[in-house]
């Protein structure tokens, strides 16, 4: 891994503690901005989705109608896309100080992570219940809400009460938490092992994973019905998700060294060719995944989805010159900065406008479009200038005080 030249962090309302890594990549924000944009228009689409159904198969052509609505409804691969990031941003911290030949502790690491998810987190949910308080006369309100605050609504939800609905992701990516730093040497150390050992790691962690995600689908699925207890074994345990980390991780691994070997302007060439024929092959496995996940043996092709969410973020993070400025322009960059926030608040944003704004029409649709992402970008930024970046630069000075190295940087 290239020493990193320094670099200076936006200023004003985005700007952010350095990353311990010493590299600021562009592209990863513009990545969480692309990620949250995708999650809005997934839940944007829960209301509408009929109406976008009808619309587009009366208006594309035959040809094309099932793969635009292909895309539509697996926005939900935004989340696909937060994990593999994740995997990718927590990388750098721990490549940057086996580079420097130390060791990362478990709990600064942890600490670090802490910081970054709990206190936001935290403040929007007492937001959420506050502005909801019938909650409070539903039966398992108690319940519900211990399992919010111990991260478990991934996985349970008592009384059905789902408070933050999109935030069961927080489950499984606190939960990859606890495993990153038992995984970090085998997968990233130099000193550890040749590339092509790290790079078998990686592999048998993501066939351990595939094989546990297919185990549990044929175990549970009920063919064609997509039940509670099977999207929590395919979407939700960090078994059924940990290939996604460990390949962004291993993605980040593979940036530092195409970065520090000979073969870096060809590879930053070639980006935006591959970039482009990634994000072809995910199309296309959009459209076989949902075809097949309800059907016996339909969990296969998560496993291309993932390697090619990877290559993705990846390609992007090779792109310099005129294709970094395309590939991660300002206002996306922007939005990614503040993306944890908008992801906490955006459904109540888009509730907020819903209520006011009624109706199955392409107006409506941009209306509620339009304010809700409005809407859920105020509060996503008041969020990181009031409670997340005030939460990191503490973080930061605490874990900067202890002689350990420096820790992954903050996502």
């Amino acid at each position: 891994m290239p020493t990193p030249r320094p670099t200076r962090p936006e200023r004003g309302l985005l700007d952010r503690p350095a990353p311990s890594s010493g590299r600021v990549l562009p592209q990863l924000d513009a990545l969480r901005g692309v990620a949250i944009l995708a999650v809005f228009v997934q839940h944007l689409g829960d209301r509408y989705m009929r109406f976008l159904d009808a619309r587009a198969e009366a208006a594309l052509p035959a040809a094309i109608a099932p793969w635009v609505l292909t895309v539509l409804h697996h926005a939900w691969w935004g989340v696909d896309l937060f994990f593999v990031l994740s995997g990718f941003s927590l990388a750098q911290g721990y490549l940057r100080a086996f580079q420097l030949g130390r060791a990362e502790p478990a709990r600064r690491f942890l600490v670090r992570r802490a910081a970054r998810i709990f206190p936001g987190y935290l403040v929007a949910l007492a937001i959420v219940v506050a502005t909801h308080p019938a909650l409070f006369a539903r039966d398992g309100i108690g319940a519900s809400l211990a399992a919010h605050l111990a991260l478990l609504q991934g996985y349970v939800t008592p009384g059905g009460i789902v408070i933050i609905g999109a935030t069961w992701s927080l489950t499984t990516e606190a939960h990859f938490y606890l495993v990153m730093p038992l995984l970090a040497r085998p997968l990233l150390a130099r000193d550890a092992a040749r590339p092509a050992r790290r790079a078998l790691v990686a592999a048998i962690v993501c066939a351990i994973a595939w094989a546990s995600r297919d185990a549990l689908h044929r175990a549970i699925l009920e063919p064609g019905v997509r039940t509670a207890i099977f999207e929590v074994t395919q979407r939700r345990l960090v078994t059924s998700r940990l290939d996604q980390f460990v390949l962004g991780a291993s993605a980040a691994a593979a940036h530092a060294a195409i970065l520090d070997g000979r073969l870096a302007a060809r590879a930053t060439r070639l980006a935006p060719l591959a970039l482009a024929l990634s994000i072809a092959a995910l199309v296309g496995c959009f459209r076989v995944e949902g075809a097949l996940l309800l059907e016996p043996g339909g969990s296969w092709p998560y496993a291309p989805m993932s390697i090619a969410t990877a290559s993705i973020v990846l390609s992007a993070c090779l792109c310099e010159g005129r294709a970094r400025a395309i590939v991660a322009p300002a206002p996306l960059r922007a939005i990614g900065v503040v993306s944890y926030g908008v992801f906490l608040y955006h459904q109540l944003a888009l509730g907020v406008v819903g209520y006011h704004l009624v109706g199955e029409s392409a107006r409506t649709l941009a209306l509620n479009g339009l304010f809700g992402l409005a809407l859920a970008a105020a509060m996503g930024l008041a969020s990181w200038l009031v409670v997340e970046r005030p939460a990191l630069r503490w973080a930061a000075r605490v874990t900067a005080a202890r002689p350990a190295a420096a820790g992954p940087a903050a996502r």
